[in-house]
């Protein structure tokens, strides 16, 4: 063994040069005695639940706020359905999904249509409207469909992004031009008017992602530039 800086010969078990007082660097030594433990530390499983205990009890506090102003002025509960409601869609939607440790996106987005729906129809017969089945139901099942869908193929399909969100894109053009169609039918407003704008901008996107799928270059350069 020589010492890495001057060459002079050492001994075993010599930590310096005697020459130099270079400490010795001896590889053999260095492989057999590793740096991390032998044991593997725990998993650490401590979670930060404050966020959804100060937003339950605002909500919670915000709701008892909203009964008791109604049924004192009013004796009945008056706008503060409305306002309930919203309380009741914020909490499903931004703080339920808190008290889990892996909020399932394939559960929550569907429950949070499902939540939207059901104020949708509250709304539509407190104003005493005919409108939720013919043009609230179906926007709302068909976003359903497609948010969930979106989520579950990029949860589950890989090395498939730039045809997932191409797709979604031109289904998106497509969902505007329904949006339009079932307003027509229901409010008599007339029929491309502003849809086929936005099937066009939205349809163009997802073909252009589309095409980037089949072409290996552009496919490369979209997520070398953009990450995706």
């Amino acid at each position: 063994m020589y010492c890495v800086k001057c060459g002079v010969r050492l001994q075993e078990g010599v930590e310096s040069c005697p020459l130099c007082q270079t400490p010795v660097w001896n590889p053999d030594a260095l492989q057999a005695k590793h740096a991390w433990p032998d044991q593997l530390p725990e998993q650490h499983n401590e979670r930060d639940l404050s966020g959804a205990v100060g937003f339950t009890v605002l909500s919670v506090v915000a709701a008892a706020a909203i009964l008791v102003v109604n049924f004192v002025l009013y004796g009945y509960l008056d706008w503060g359905g409305y306002v309930l409601g919203g309380i009741g869609l914020f909490y499903l939607m931004a703080v339920l999904p808190r008290w889990f440790r892996h909020p399932r996106g394939e559960v929550f987005i569907p429950l949070s249509h499902v939540a939207v729906g059901l104020f949708l129809l509250y709304v539509n017969g407190k104003t005493g409207g005919n409108w939720f089945l013919s043009f609230a139901f179906p926007l709302v099942g068909i976003s359903c469909l497609l948010s969930t869908g979106l989520f579950c193929l990029l949860k589950y399909v890989k090395g498939a992004k730039p045809y997932i969100l191409g797709g979604y894109l031109v289904a998106v053009g497509g969902f505007s031009m329904l949006t339009e169609f079932f307003e027509h039918i229901t409010f008599g407003t007339r029929m491309f008017h502003w849809s086929i704008y936005t099937a066009g901008c939205f349809g163009a996107a997802g073909l252009f992602l589309l095409t980037a799928g089949f072409i290996p270059r552009l496919r490369v350069a979209l997520r070398k530039y953009f990450f995706f």
